[in-house]
């Protein structure tokens, strides 16, 4: 796994799923396991993008969630 910090571009074709994935529910095991199925479909890559902090504790910090897990704890899942 890499993880990396702002945009920049991965060179390669990948396939791509995008959210905040703050604890992870079945919701979020079900995306992970398309991403998966549809990367080896196609012979790509996979690559989750996540956001630190929740964009609402960046845009409105008054409204943001409650944290479920840490930068840290998601990258470890």
């Amino acid at each position: 796994m890499r993880i990396t910090h702002g945009f920049r571009s991965l060179g390669t074709p990948h396939a791509v799923t995008i959210g905040n994935f703050d604890g992870l529910h079945l919701g979020h095991q079900a995306m992970l396991a398309r991403l998966q199925d549809v990367a080896q479909t196609r012979g790509l890559p996979s690559c989750v993008v996540s956001f630190e902090p929740h964009p609402r504790e960046f845009f409105t910090p008054e409204q943001a969630p409650a944290r479920l897990s840490s930068l840290r704890e998601k990258a470890e899942r």
